[in-house]
């Protein structure tokens, strides 16, 4: 009856141990994907600020290529230049 006991114990253990591990597998994987997205987070506003001073390029060259006016339009972006500003206005 011991050693029934001993070896169901022995057994229940082992399943714990291998369900640790996988779990442990599992919380890695989760942590490397919210890492990308946090890295992915923390570069938004860099990338904020470069495509909107594309956009207001393409604003600029657009007053003389009506194709950078297309490429404007295509993508939806509405900038406006101002004079004063030499087209350091907002998108």
């Amino acid at each position: 009856m011991q050693r029934k006991i001993l070896w169901g114990l022995s057994g229940l253990v082992s399943a714990l141990l291998l369900a640790n591990l996988l779990l442990g597998l599992m919380t890695r994987g989760a942590i490397s994907r919210i890492q990308s997205v946090q890295a992915q987070v923390a570069n938004g506003s860099q990338m904020e600020m470069v495509l909107r001073n594309l956009s207001i390029r393409l604003a600029m060259a657009g007053e003389k290529d009506a194709s950078f006016q297309e490429i404007l339009k295509k993508h939806e972006l509405n900038v406006k230049l101002d004079a004063k500003t030499d087209g350091k206005s907002n998108p």
